[in-house]
């Protein structure tokens, strides 16, 4: 080689990637800390003004920028009156029972019981069950829809769902993405969240379970040599207050953790539906009549289009960059395929696996990359999404229709 400063360059490379590789990760800053903790971490941008929709979605949704909106939730009348002897002297008893975790520190594991909704606010407080469930009807009037997602749009065709977040504090979420764009508002206690940019360090989060998009790393105690990528990111920390909102972009990574008796309200919308967006048909004003109870929720059957499908297939392959059919299995169907081996449901899951497989793996050597799937045309992506619907009917025939309230937030 010629040139010596070339052959400096690369030398240098070469050792610097050596350090990172070969360095003694237990004695890196955060090693065995709490997630986020130890490493390089930024505050989230912040305002105290909440934008108009045309500024959030131009300055944040577009550019998949997060944005903590100080006082945001405060316009809502929940904000003043969601107090337990409200929710108790409430005639609810046309309400359907509500989904309450047993467990704050989330695994995905933990169980999940059914509770009457005035039987849970009697118990929480002397318990450590946490309900999380779509709002119940009989107080959605309470929250007004957040002014910046005030767009007829939207409103008409891209809400997904409302959930209420609901404990005595405590409560510690997995390291996980979601497939929808996210306001959370905090109408009692604190909440901190850590965020992690995907375009900058989505190679180096382990999800290792893609079928979830979460994983499965302590967060109270976050082990280097096992998730060595997490040792090498930025991290940004948000502190909210009661009244405080939170936008988290679409497939960004975090974890959540809240504080005291805690109650927050996240909106969930369609990521995909962007670019129908007509910024003059929003509200320059924002409408404080415009509550959830006026609003009609879609839930995620309309998320799996064909962009949202993609999105997932590129996200499990984030760090890995190639799977094996074996392994394609469980980042598709998670526990449901133990679940059909102890049902001994035979092997019909596995031809619907195949054909996805088989047409994205452009050169048929059983291994898929995630230069594969971004080659993979819009035709390929059609055929993929109707394969995907017949196997979910198979499986909802197989095991029984599962309950679609997958949720990532506390």
């Amino acid at each position: 080689m010629e040139d010596p400063f070339l052959l400096l360059v690369i030398l240098t490379t070469l050792t610097c990637k050596h350090n990172i590789i070969g360095a003694d990760l237990t004695k890196a800053p955060g090693h065995m800390k709490p997630f986020g903790y130890g490493r390089p971490m930024v505050e989230v941008e912040e305002t105290f003004v909440t934008p108009d929709p045309e500024t959030f979605w131009k300055n944040n949704v577009y550019a998949l920028k997060p944005l903590k909106m100080k006082g945001a939730a405060s316009i809502s009348p929940a904000f003043s009156k969601w107090t337990d002897d409200y929710f108790l002297s409430l005639d609810m008893s046309n309400e359907n029972t509500v989904t309450v975790e047993t467990v704050k520190k989330e695994s995905r594991q933990q169980k999940i019981v059914q509770m009457d909704f005035q039987r849970f606010v009697q118990e929480y407080n002397n318990s450590e069950i946490y309900m999380v469930n779509s709002v119940p009807q009989t107080i959605c009037k309470d929250v007004v829809l957040p002014c910046p997602l005030q767009c007829q749009y939207l409103v008409e065709k891209g809400l997904v769902e409302a959930l209420m977040w609901y404990s005595s504090g405590g409560t510690n979420s997995v390291v996980h993405t979601d497939s929808v764009d996210n306001i959370n508002c905090l109408y009692r206690g604190k909440k901190e969240f850590i965020l992690i940019d995907p375009s900058k360090y989505g190679d180096k989060v382990d999800l290792d379970h893609p079928e979830g998009s979460y994983s499965a790393v302590d967060v109270d105690s976050v082990d280097y040599t096992a998730y060595p990528g997490l040792a090498e990111v930025e991290y940004i920390h948000v502190s909210m207050e009661a009244g405080d909102c939170l936008y988290i972009p679409y497939r960004w990574i975090h974890q959540v953790r809240s504080y005291a008796n805690n109650l927050a309200v996240n909106i969930w919308w369609n990521h995909h539906i962007a670019p129908e967006i007509n910024l003059d048909l929003c509200n320059a004003q924002c409408d404080l009549d415009l509550t959830l109870d006026a609003l009609e929720f879609r839930g995620f059957g309309e998320v799996t289009t064909v962009d949202g499908i993609r999105d997932h297939f590129e996200t499990f392959l984030g760090v890995s960059s190639r799977v094996s059919f074996k392994r394609f299995q469980r980042a598709l169907l998670g526990e449901d395929l133990d679940m059909l081996k102890e049902r001994n449901a035979g092997d019909e899951h596995l031809l619907y696996l195949r054909q996805i497989f088989t047409v994205l793996d452009g050169n048929l050597d059983d291994i898929l990359t995630k230069q594969e799937v971004k080659d993979a045309t819009p035709e390929n992506w059609t055929q993929i999404q109707k394969v995907m619907m017949e196997m979910d009917s198979y499986l909802d025939r197989t095991l029984g229709v599962a309950d679609d309230n997958q949720h990532d937030e506390l």
